[in-house]
């Protein structure tokens, strides 16, 4: 099965690279500036890379085709969140010159990935992949989670300090944060030939909690002699206090918070009926996923 990527970018992108490709399941990975990728990947790549603008478009978008007709086109959402005009209008111009690769290799199915977030904003997404006269799905998905994500970033460093700051928005939510690995092992089983066509469905991982306690699962499995206590404080105070004693990068934090602040946790049983499928356990995930 042949099978194009887009969203390298993103975390789930990234590690698509390294953990999608399979014997039968052959990853073409597209992507802006291949050596600055290779740079900034942790994990061996398994997947291959073709330099591919799918912005600007150029002489590489003109030329790109495989030597096989490909089976499946996968785009994850490029950029930080859909509910801003000026994103949206990049997204659309990216999606629709994905499409255009996506029919030049004889690719009639098409997955588009994006964040639970932005579920209030796909209907120019959806609308965009009717008129393409693909059959497409729309996943929605919960956090992905795992080694290097943003919410492992932010533990991680959290746990440096003597302090955890929080405000009750953001450490009350609930939601259901998936492994990146189990989502690419998902897509890997999924028929996408029979199964979700045309539909938008929602996928999340096998536990609900909330921030507080995942602080306490990485607590217990990576750092069980931390000392760090609990602090309650108003929001504004929290930004501040994070950047300034814990060194978290801004644009994670503004991440970190724009997710926890429209996560959810999803019911898995609209595809659950359809798929087989065994998650891993959360303290599996923290340790090493």
């Amino acid at each position: 099965m042949e099978v194009i990527i887009s969203g390298l970018n993103s975390y789930l992108g990234k590690r698509a690279m390294s953990h999608l490709n399979k014997e039968d399941f052959h990853v073409h990975g597209l992507v802006r500036d291949v050596e600055l990728f290779r740079a900034r990947t942790n994990e061996e790549l398994t997947g291959s890379l073709n330099k591919v603008d799918l912005l600007r478009r150029g002489k590489e978008f003109d030329a790109f085709k495989l030597e096989k007709d490909a089976d499946l086109a996968i785009y994850i959402t490029h950029v930080p969140e859909l509910g801003e005009m000026v994103n949206l209008n990049l997204e659309i111009i990216t999606l629709n010159n994905f499409i255009e690769l996506a029919r030049r290799n004889n690719c009639s199915r098409i997955i588009y990935i994006a964040r639970l977030m932005d579920k209030p904003f796909v209907s120019p997404i959806k609308a965009a992949l009717e008129a393409s006269g693909l059959t497409y799905t729309v996943i929605l998905k919960n956090l992905a989670i795992g080694r290097g994500s943003v919410l492992d970033r932010y533990m991680r460093q959290v746990f440096r300090g003597k302090y955890l700051p929080y405000d009750s928005s953001i450490a009350s939510v609930k939601f259901s944060p998936i492994s990146a690995l189990d989502l690419l092992r998902w897509i890997y089983n999924v028929d996408w030939k029979k199964n979700f066509l045309n539909e938008t469905i929602e996928i999340g991982g096998p536990n609900t909690l909330t921030i507080q306690e995942m602080f306490r699962l990485y607590r217990k499995h990576l750092f069980p002699d931390s000392p760090v206590k609990s602090i309650r404080l108003p929001h504004a105070i929290m930004s501040i206090f994070y950047k300034k004693f814990y060194h978290i990068n801004s644009e994670d934090l503004v991440e970190f918070n724009r997710l926890m602040k429209r996560e959810y946790p999803i019911d898995n049983s609209n595809w659950k009926q359809i798929i087989l499928f065994s998650f891993t356990p959360l303290d599996q995930i923290i340790s090493g996923g």
